[in-house]
């Protein structure tokens, strides 16, 4: 039972909460609204997300399903989304999308970084008034966004220059505000609106070409803001390897675990940024292709290689045959890989232990 009497949402259940994107924690607006709603429950749904929300020290839970998965597992008169977003027409976008998933129930999104709420039918008037005379914004309907053809996918809100990402693989840059890619024959192919990164698309393809209608698709930077150092997790323990699939990590995170393997640029930038805050350290593998996506941040004991003559795909799976399957001393184990490559790498970062 639900409704609006004299300036007060009415509900026999407090609300959930779920925040999607790191920019929601870094930029306040998570403790701003979770002050406010005094909801019952604050759920975190995306990989680089929950980092940022560990290090805020927020009363959160992290739910590694998609937004909504989730939401569909409540009425809409118990659950509302939080996304800040570039610009209107990406908040307008991201919420197209998720609203697509949720068959015949509505959805309200309050984005800050419009400061707007948006309303997605059948909506419930009541709960947006109440959201809205509490954060001051105002409620706006939602766009829906066209249905793409068999096999394209329409990334929108993108701004030029940006990255693109397909399953947390950098695929090329967008040139416009909507980046439009299509699977043909096997691999990705640009429609419009994009610049592709053969490389990158080269690796979306060794993990096996996704459905681009149900990849996870964006564009832009994952995170602004500098992780916050961890202490030291464990220095002896088992090496665990991450192939060009960063987001897969957390997976990998265990009490048990020393550090990671990680292989590519940015896979390297990103595993070493979540893993900050952790303590677990990386030996990176990489060759210089890097795109910036993160702020660089390391835990103590990690160790940045740069391959001199060859590509970090064929070093890194060279040494991704080296990880024992026994536990080792973290420090000695990186030193041996280091005196084995010889020339074939330089260090190019070396992360020191804490004093």
């Amino acid at each position: 039972m639900t409704g609006f009497q004299g300036g007060q949402f009415i509900s026999i259940h407090k609300l959930t909460l779920i925040f999607h994107g790191a920019d929601v924690f870094d930029y306040g607006d998570a403790a701003r609204l979770i002050s406010l709603i005094h909801p019952r429950l604050s759920l975190v749904a995306g990989v680089m997300a929950r980092t940022a929300a560990e290090e805020s020290g927020l009363p959160v839970r992290y739910d590694g399903r998609r937004p909504s998965e989730i939401l569909a597992e409540y009425p809409l008169d118990q659950v509302v989304l939080i996304h800040r977003a570039k610009t209107n027409a990406s908040a307008h976008r991201f919420g197209s999308l998720i609203h697509s998933h949720l068959k015949d129930r509505g959805l309200i999104l309050i984005d800050p970084g419009t400061c707007q709420i948006l309303s997605w039918e059948p909506g419930d008037p009541s709960l947006s008034t109440w959201l809205s005379e509490i954060t001051g914004y105002p409620v706006v309907s939602g766009n829906y966004h066209e249905t793409s053809p068999p096999d394209t996918r329409v990334i929108g809100g993108c701004l030029p220059g940006e990255p693109v990402f397909v399953n947390g693989i950098i695929i090329g840059y967008a040139t416009g505000e909507e980046a439009i890619i299509s699977l043909q024959n096997g691999t990705i192919q640009a429609v419009s609106g994009i610049d592709l990164k053969d490389h990158g698309v080269e690796k979306l393809v060794r993990f096996g070409c996704p459905d681009v209608s149900k990849a996870w698709c964006k564009s832009g930077n994952i995170r602004i803001s500098r992780p916050k150092k961890g202490t030291r997790n464990v220095q002896k323990g088992h090496v665990v390897v991450i192939d060009h699939a960063a987001m897969s990590c957390f997976r990998a995170f265990n009490p048990e675990i020393c550090g990671l393997v990680t292989i590519g640029d940015d896979t390297t930038s990103i595993c070493g940024h979540i893993g900050c805050f952790r303590g677990i350290p990386v030996l990176g593998i990489t060759d210089g292709d890097i795109d910036g996506i993160v702020p660089e941040g390391y835990a103590p004991g990690s160790v940045v290689l740069q391959a001199v003559r060859e590509r970090d795909d064929d070093l890194g799976i060279e040494i991704a045959g080296k990880v024992p399957n026994e536990p080792v001393d973290w420090d000695t184990w990186v030193e041996k890989i280091i005196q084995e490559l010889g020339d074939r790498v330089r260090v190019v970062h070396r992360e020191p232990h804490d004093k």
